[in-house]
């Protein structure tokens, strides 16, 4: 479990293994079998992803807790990954202090953690300190280099908090970051797609899908969802998810045009497919469409049946109570 590149800790460094071991919580778990207390590690620490998914975040918190008590008082790999985990939790549990104590001693470990940095200024950001949250941004940005996905996440955080022109600043600075891999097209691909730039995100598009960039497709096909060439964007989708058949978005959102075209059978497949990997955030509507698409197809069975249950699930739904009631008639 121990990681080599911290047996050498010197002196100076001792002081700050400390603080992280206090703050993130981390305790000496004894002596054990170390496969055994990597396992046991790992186990807590997808119970707290699964916690977080399901909006559960005291639960999560307590569980990141539970996998750092495993960690025998050594800083790992595993271990940030942990402690950031566990910070996201903490402040989507109401805790915004301990959150931000939880990367303070992050930054205080490595000063060049930039994903310590992006977390407490997605923090400062929500409780309205724009100007620390900014200062960690760009912290963040300054440390990572050329990191697409980083300079977007901040451009979108900003962009949401009404930040506009420095967000626009922010993006315009990331398509000067360069690079030619399929991936560096790819993202630059993306941002011109969210400036509704659509003749350069298809160019680099192109680049990145010829170079085999999957991603690129599901960016190209919502370049064309975006200029309502349905034809080329649902070819482009269904693409996309023969190679990557897990991204629920994707499901979703070839499943709506599938809807809204008529095809019912083949959007019915796409959002039960969506709906089989557990989705909370989206459940709602899947059910709800899931029972449209058996409506239209005239299998009113399985539509009582489906309306029954999300109508008990989802009482606040006067819509669906109304049609519920309908169809228990039929």
């Amino acid at each position: 479990m121990k990681n080599r590149r911290n047996e050498n800790l010197s002196k100076r460094k001792a002081p700050l293994l400390l603080a992280v071991l206090l703050f993130c919580g981390m305790v000496s778990a004894g002596c054990g079998n170390n496969q055994e207390i990597l396992e046991n590690q790992k186990a807590y620490r997808q119970v707290g992803i699964n916690k977080m998914n399901e909006g559960n975040y005291a639960e999560a918190v307590d569980a990141f807790q539970k996998a750092l008590d495993q960690s025998q008082a050594v800083i790992g790999d595993m271990e940030l990954d942990i402690c950031y985990y566990k910070a996201t939790a903490q402040y989507n549990n109401g805790d915004a202090k301990g959150a931000i104590a939880t990367c303070d001693a992050l930054i205080d470990y490595d000063d060049k953690d930039a994903k310590a940095y992006f977390i407490r200024g997605c923090v400062h950001l929500k409780e309205g300190d724009s100007e620390n949250a900014r200062q960690d941004y760009a912290k963040a940005l300054e440390l990572s280099g050329r990191n697409y996905p980083l300079y977007l996440s901040v451009y979108e955080n900003l962009s949401g908090a009404g930040f506009t022109s420095e967000a626009e600043e922010l993006v315009a600075k990331a398509l000067d970051l360069g690079g030619d891999s399929a991936e560096d097209h790819r993202e630059r691909g993306h941002i011109y797609l969210i400036r509704q730039e659509y003749d350069n995100a298809r160019k680099e598009l192109d680049q990145a899908i010829k170079a085999g960039d999957t991603k690129a497709l599901l960016y190209l096909a919502q370049v064309y969802d975006a200029q309502e060439d349905d034809k080329k964007a649902q070819s482009l989708y269904e693409s996309y998810l023969k190679q990557d058949d897990s991204d629920t978005d994707t499901m979703i959102a070839l499943g709506e045009m599938q809807l809204e075209a008529g095809k019912y059978k083949r959007a019915l497949e796409l959002f039960q497919q969506a709906l089989k990997a557990n989705d909370k955030e989206n459940e709602k509507n899947l059910r709800r469409n899931e029972i449209i698409c058996y409506e239209n197809l005239l299998d009113f069975a399985n539509a009582k049946e489906k309306m029954a249950s999300y109508a008990k699930d989802y009482p606040e739904d006067e819509e669906a109570q109304r049609e519920n009631q309908f169809l228990q008639t039929r």
